[in-house]
């Protein structure tokens, strides 16, 4: 059977400029329960996407996740398969799980195998999909398409509940706002960055005035003008208020409302006030959200993913096997050694291997340890006397 993923035609994608009441007409045309599309709400996802502080905060947001380490364990005996875990260290599984992380921000997602030999995973376009109505659609307007419910279990994922829209659709809003700021000072720069420069004359010509004009007009680019007799030239810079503070302050507010969504902060990223506050911010991004995003990777692996690799005659068996994220802590050498040391101290033994690979120390043996023979005859003489 042909993939759904070749069937799809390019079409027209609107990249004009988006504004407020663009954004809430695309809400309107996804939530329409009679006819719902959300391919005008998925073109201005991809508009917006483009702001450098959403890049940076989703790009960390995914990052806590595709940095945690994994592995497939066996059910029975919840020892690691490192064969297994290693085919799952491919190029191809990092790209399928920023897929699966991507609907996060954009909404339910279809992810269809298109070459199961070589796993080779595509998105379908998602302003194709029709996801309330359970169709794709060749062209986001036509008004039949192919049934993705039944029929594609084997080469399609689905990702996420269909009428979940992804985060952008909330700071789509923001987001506008951050342009128009900056567009809006843009403009105030053309024409106040510049001081105002005016001349004085007492020629009352044509002739003059024209020359005095184009002097003017020279003397913005080259600092330097030949004029008649009797003209001043006056340079007034821009004396209203600080625009600097108008709009980098709204945009610094556009940011913070972007990154709180996302990261769960806005610190983590950016200049904290203090370490402590960097820090709770950091905790919410790694214990809590990426901790959800981390349980939804596993469950479409364990439920999804594993049973189609298997299908495919893949080195997995889901009724066997299960996709985990390493959920241990890391400690620093001293914190280590200090749980090492105690150990020791109550008479445990340790592998002396493993010490010095640990610590990075070389152990050549055991020293011996010389009791003075004073102290010897001391504790022989309080022994007979208590015997």
């Amino acid at each position: 059977m042909e993939p759904i993923f070749n069937r799809i035609i390019n079409s027209f994608k609107d990249q004009s400029r988006a504004g407020i009441a663009k954004w809430r007409n695309a809400l309107a045309w996804a939530q329409n329960p009679a006819n719902p599309r959300i391919c005008q709400l998925q073109d201005l996802y991809d508009n917006l996407e483009a702001d450098g502080h959403y890049i940076a905060q989703r790009d960390l947001r995914k990052a806590a996740t595709t940095g945690y380490a994994f592995s497939i364990v066996n059910r029975k005996t919840g020892d690691i398969d490192e064969q297994k875990t290693a085919f799952f260290q491919s190029e191809w599984f990092f790209d399928f799980v920023d897929a699966v992380l991507d609907s996060i921000f954009k909404g339910f997602t279809l992810i269809e195998l298109t070459d199961p030999k070589n796993i080779n995973f595509e998105v379908i376009p998602r302003r194709n999909i029709v996801p309330r109505l359970g169709i794709v659609v060749r062209e986001p307007y036509d008004q039949t398409g192919i049934n993705f419910t039944r029929g594609f279990e084997h080469t399609l994922i689905h990702v996420g509940k269909p009428s979940d829209l992804g985060l952008m659709a909330d700071i789509c809003g923001q987001l506008i706002w951050k342009r128009n700021a900056q567009q809006s000072w843009a403009e105030f720069t053309e024409r106040f960055g510049m001081p105002l420069i005016s001349a004085t004359t007492n020629k009352t010509t044509r002739a003059d005035i024209q020359q005095i004009d184009e002097m003017l007009a020279a003397l913005g680019e080259s600092a330097r003008a030949v004029l008649p007799e009797g003209t001043t030239i006056a340079v007034t810079p821009f004396a209203g208020s600080d625009a600097y503070r108008v709009y980098d302050a709204q945009i610094d507010r556009i940011n913070a409302e972007i990154s709180k969504p996302i990261t769960g902060g806005t610190m983590v990223t950016d200049d904290g006030s203090s370490r402590s506050q960097s820090e709770v911010h950091e905790r919410n991004l790694d214990d809590k959200l990426s901790e959800a995003d981390r349980r939804m990777v596993a469950f479409v692996v364990n439920n999804q993913l594993m049973p189609m690799l298997a299908h495919w005659h893949h080195p997995v068996n889901p009724a066997t096997d299960y996709f985990q994220f390493d959920s241990s802590f890391e400690l620093d050498l001293t914190q280590h050694w200090s749980i090492v040391n105690q150990m020791i101290t109550q008479g445990y033994e340790v592998d002396e291997k493993w010490l010095a690979q640990t610590f990075n120390v070389p152990i050549t043996g055991r020293r011996e340890t010389s009791i003075d023979n004073s102290q010897l005859s001391i504790h022989n003489s309080l022994y007979r006397n208590f015997q």
